[in-house]
């Protein structure tokens, strides 16, 4: 009963939270899980790492597996779910495959995430525990079971065995392996763990934990309760270097090395929140702190000095040592101090100018520099100047200020202007925009071309001495709210930020910056880590400095953080990352499937991911894509889940990549196909279909638009043919009937003229058949219009200089006749021959009324896809206006406009007269 009071009483004061505590000792942090965190019972075990990189705890609850954040727990399969197993020890072979022998002699396999049942427990009392298992070349299972040794050979068939010499040297070597990885062999011996440092961590029988290092006295590790009967079942060793305990009652605990060191109260502090800090020409430190003052620390214990007689005194803003060792103080929004002859003295008193600062710094001739919120202002000696617009500095509330290295110094301020300049005068070498507006918190600068500024805000930026560069979230910087800025001297920027200490290689950022697809591995040191708080204080100055021993100091909220630059060293292990769980539309898809198919149309897919880093997981980052949808990778932070909406049908592949800590990625990432399909209206047979349909549709609409055409142009052609048969019986009738019968009455009125010569018939005969003659010539015309063998340009050519040439003659004058050289047989309808016959008839029978001409040309033009046909004369011409007015030329011009031709005329007194007549063959065709 008291060893249960003992026990009861331990679990109740034992930390139940999860939350990071630094031990006593420096160097090492302690965390402790226990069943409300997760882990199936408090008393644990056995552990092992399998080689995926997953933690296995047993407990007498049951096998979990961990991730660094959750406990998953491993079931029995089938009917074994019922029984109550009690695990004695875990072991692990290739392939992250997990084995869990059982107090009853058992034996369990993992897979799948179910335990298989290998060997069945014994029913007898005290049976023999399987304490070894062993794994050859080949892939053969051999486990030990107290004096027994049996086969499990690749179908699962288990055979005893007897050792050979080979095989008992393995299970020797496997026996001297497990006691120095920190494993119970004998139950009651004292053990320990050796780890790959050359550390050995060893626990006592009556509980307890010491680690001794080579050639150090052991140090006792604070564990809850102080250790008091703390026992230890296993310890165990990860592949990252953490030690892990198995406790059997206060659940499963990790040690691991601190990289951050954190003075106590008692090491020069009357407050844990400090402001700025910096050491001395004499190895004196002087901190400031939040409830004002300064302290100062030496190696004889530490003074406190008050800066005013106030109630409530101003905090100090600003440290500074002159070139004579003097000690310059600001308090924040108020006056400036001087430390002389073992007390701190108010300055420029008079003129209260400077005063609000928050940097001071000294240039190479000595002048000191003040810069606040009232602007920039030097010292030297008692004379103090303020400078403003006429300086070059204008209105800014400077941040910080820094020696530049030609002698000049360089002020910051807090809307991101960076100047540049001494007593004569300030250029801006960085503009607002530049250093996206963001406060100026530190300023190192190494060379004239690499200047580097942290800001609160905006990331880290450098400055070549020309242009401006910027590293941010874009390049992975864990946190771009900085606080301070230093360099270590070993090639490494240091930079406090509000997410914990950053560091970064100086050649990377160099190297990223000339070639952006080289990455910068960032180191980030947070409370994991043993910081106090992950907050470093900014807006004061110093806020990091570079002890004279290379200790880098950072003030932060909970106290002064020091980190050793030489001893932090990266994690070399690259996190192994794996797929948990894929949502595709809110249904759960386990990530073993090989492949997730959806749903048809959009699809909304969420991916649950875990990166294996024991020592931080809290540190692990993620970079994911959806490979298909978008090809640049997103920067996902600590968030563990990757969503991706509406995404529209097609294949796809996730790919995600884990980061630790210390900047480096997964080996490789893990992925997984996707494949949505799509609606049958978005398959692509579908638009192959419909793209056939369509043009099917489209071909047999064409080809029926197609044949109506060509029924109504056969119509057409039905209907032309049988018009111009009807003209060719028409024009046949009137000239072999109606031309021969007027030419029989014109021959019998002639004659019958000549008969009735000297008699009063005599002259009505001869009228006749001049009348007779003339409808006889008209008729020809007639018939020569209506004839559709003669609806060509050359017939119509041809006929008008045959009239011209007959008509003229009867006139008595001379006709001459130019006509292309090649007239082709393009169709002329008969409306427009019969127009331009009229038109051209008329024209002829004013020459031969009107013109008193003695010559006529006619000539025949192709030009420009028309057909133009002039007739001039050489008679006395007439008066155009006048001319207008009446009947003729109105009915020339109108019509040859009615067959889409045209009518000019050129004439004047006594100058001829030159009628052109237009026809556009392309307007004949429209008549057709």
């Amino acid at each position: 009963m008291r060893f249960l009071a003992v026990i009861l009483s331990l679990i109740c004061i034992l930390r139940a939270d999860a939350a990071e505590v630094p031990s006593n000792e420096p160097g090492y942090l302690v965390r402790v899980w226990q069943s409300q965190d997760g882990l199936p019972g408090n008393v644990v075990r056995s552990l092992v790492q399998a080689s995926d990189g997953y933690l296995w705890v047993a407990t007498a609850e049951g096998v979990a597996r961990f991730d660094g954040f959750e406990f998953e727990v491993i079931e029995p399969e089938g009917d074994m779910r019922r029984n109550r197993l009690a695990f004695s020890r875990l072991f692990t072979t290739s392939g992250g495959q997990v084995w869990a022998a059982t107090h009853q002699g058992g034996l369990l396999r993992s897979n799948l995430g179910r335990f298989t049942q290998v060997v069945d427990d014994s029913r007898t009392a005290a049976p023999p525990v399987v304490t070894q298992l062993i794994e050859d070349a080949d892939g053969i299972i051999y486990f030990k079971s107290g004096p027994v040794i049996q086969k499990i050979d690749a179908n699962g068939e288990i055979t005893r065995v007897t050792p050979a010499s080979d095989l008992s040297r393995k299970f020797e070597e496997d026996l001297k392996k497990q006691q120095l990885d920190g494993r119970v062999m004998d139950g009651t011996a004292r053990f320990a763990l050796h780890d790959r440092r050359g550390r050995i961590w060893s626990a006592g029988v009556s509980g307890g934990l010491t680690v001794a290092k080579p050639g150090e006295p052991e140090v006792a590790i604070q564990l809850p309760d102080n250790g008091q009967g703390y026992g230890v079942n296993e310890l165990l060793e990860d592949v990252e270097g953490n030690i892990w305990v198995a406790s059997p009652i206060a659940g499963l605990v990790r040690i691991r090395q601190a990289r951050v060191e954190v003075p106590d109260a008692n090491q020069g502090q009357t407050e844990r929140a400090v402001y700025a800090l910096r050491e001395d020409r004499a190895g004196t430190w002087w901190i400031a702190n939040r409830r004002g003052g300064v302290n100062r620390w030496t190696a004889d214990g530490f003074q406190h000095f008050e800066l005013t007689r106030s109630v409530n005194p101003r905090p100090a803003a600003a440290l500074f040592e002159d070139r004579d060792s003097r000690l310059w103080v600001a308090t924040r929004d108020g006056s400036v101090f001087k430390f002389e002859e073992g007390s701190f003295g108010q300055q420029f008193a008079k003129t209260q100018i400077p005063s609000k600062v928050r940097s001071i710094t000294q240039d190479s001739k000595g002048v000191l520099w003040f810069g606040g919120s009232q602007g920039l202002a030097s010292s030297v000696g008692e004379t103090v100047r303020q400078y403003g617009k006429e300086s070059g500095v204008g209105d800014l509330d400077v941040t910080v200020l820094s020696p530049f290295s030609d002698g000049r110094i360089i002020a910051g301020s807090s809307t991101g202007t960076v100047l540049l300049g001494d007593e004569k005068g300030f250029q801006t070498i960085g503009k607002s925009e530049a250093l996206m507006y963001q406060w100026v918190s530190g300023i190192l600068p190494l060379t004239a071309k690499e200047n580097w500024f942290s800001t609160l805000g905006g990331g880290l930026f450098l400055w070549n001495g020309e242009t401006w560069s910027c590293f941010d979230a874009n390049d992975g910087i864990p946190d771009s709210r900085l606080t301070s800025i230093v360099n270590d001297e070993m090639g490494h920027l240091w930079m406090g930020s509000l997410g914990g200490i950053i560091r970064a290689d100086r050649n990377e950022l160099l190297n990223h910056l000339r070639n952006p697809a080289l990455p910068v591995r960032w180191l980030v040191l947070d409370h994991t880590d043993g910081l106090p708080s992950r907050e470093c204080v900014g807006g004061y100055q110093p806020a990091c400095w570079r002890a004279h021993d290379g200790v880098l100091w950072f003030p932060t909220g909970g106290g002064i953080a020091r980190v050793h630059p030489d001893l932090v060293t990266a994690n070399t292990i690259a996190p192994p990352v794996y797929l948990q769980k894929v949502r595709a539309n809110g249904v759960v898809q386990p990530a073993e499937s090989g492949t997730i198919t959806t749903s048809p149309g959009r699809a909304r897919l969420e991916f649950h991911f875990v990166g294996i880093s024991l020592g931080a997981p809290e540190k692990v980052t993620y970079r994911a894509r959806l490979a298909g949808l978008d090809e640049a990778w997103r920067e996902l932070g600590s968030q563990r889940v990757a969503a991706f909406e509406a995404v529209p049908p097609g294949k796809y592949t996730f790919e995600v990549v884990a980061v630790n800590g210390d900047g480096l990625p997964s080996a490789s990432a893990a992925r997984i196909p996707v494949v949505i399909r799509p609606h049958i209206w978005e398959t692509g047979w579908f638009y192959l279909s419909g793209g056939a349909l369509i043009l099917s549709t489209a071909i047999g609409i064409g080809w029926l638009a197609a044949r109506l055409r060509m029924k109504r142009r056969i119509a057409l052609l039905k209907i032309r043919s049988a018009r111009e048969s009807e003209r060719t019986r028409i024009a046949r009738d009137l000239h072999d009937d109606l031309g021969a019968s007027l030419t029989e009455i014109s021959i019998l009125a002639a004659l019958a003229a000549e008969d009735a010569e000297k008699t009063p018939f005599q002259q009505p005969l001869e009228q006749l058949s001049v009348k007779t003659k003339h409808a006889v010539g008209s008729l020809d015309e007639i018939v020569w219009a209506v004839n559709p063998r003669e609806d060509t340009l050359r017939s119509l050519v041809d006929y008008l200089a045959a009239f011209a040439h007959e008509f003229l003659d009867i006139a008595r004058i001379p006709l001459r006749l130019d006509t292309a050289r090649e007239i082709p047989d393009l169709p002329v309808p008969t409306s427009q021959r019969h127009a331009v016959f009229l038109a051209t008839r008329e024209v002829l029978n004013n020459v031969v009324k009107h013109s008193q001409a003695t010559t006529v040309m006619l000539r025949f033009t192709l030009a420009d896809g028309a057909l133009e046909i002039c007739i001039e004369d050489n008679g006395r011409g007439f008066n155009l206006e006048y001319a207008q007015g009446g009947n003729g030329l109105g009915n020339l011009s109108q019509r040859m406009q009615e067959v889409g031709g045209s009518c000019r005329i050129e004439t004047g007194p006594t100058k001829g007269t030159i009628v052109f007549l237009t026809l556009p063959l392309s307007a004949a065709g429209k008549h057709l």
